[in-house]
């Protein structure tokens, strides 16, 4: 399973985390300071040293229908207050489920095309 860093939230500038998945590749989820429901959403694959690299995996505008519904989704079952009810909380659960690069753009594109995401899916 891929390894989550720290939870990092800044009320200014939003909150971020980074995972590495089982490939050994490094991507960060960031959350921007739109606040914990609305807002944006970005994957972006991390490169040399943990810059971004420009390929940006997943770009999520939570405030229109289809993200909120997909956030409705990953959150359901979630208990109140807890950092998986949030949409960062939950989208890093999502993606640490995923083993590579090509996993997360593919479960990426099912969970936006409305399919539940299958496990190890590539």
């Amino acid at each position: 399973m891929a390894k989550v860093g720290r939870f990092v939230v800044d009320p200014k500038a939003g909150a971020y985390c980074t995972i590495t998945l089982d490939s050994g590749h490094r991507v960060m989820l960031n959350h921007d300071k739109g606040g914990f429901k609305g807002g944006k959403l970005t994957i972006v694959e991390l490169k040399w040293m943990g810059f971004g690299s420009g390929d940006t995996l997943l770009d999520c505008d939570l405030d229109s229908p289809d993200a909120r519904a997909v956030l409705a989704r990953l959150t359901a079952g979630a208990p109140a207050g807890s950092v998986d009810a949030t949409a960062l909380g939950a989208f890093v659960r999502f993606v640490k489920e995923c083993a590579s690069i090509p996993d997360l753009k593919a479960r990426c594109a099912a969970l936006f095309a409305g399919a539940p995401p299958a496990p190890g899916a590539a």
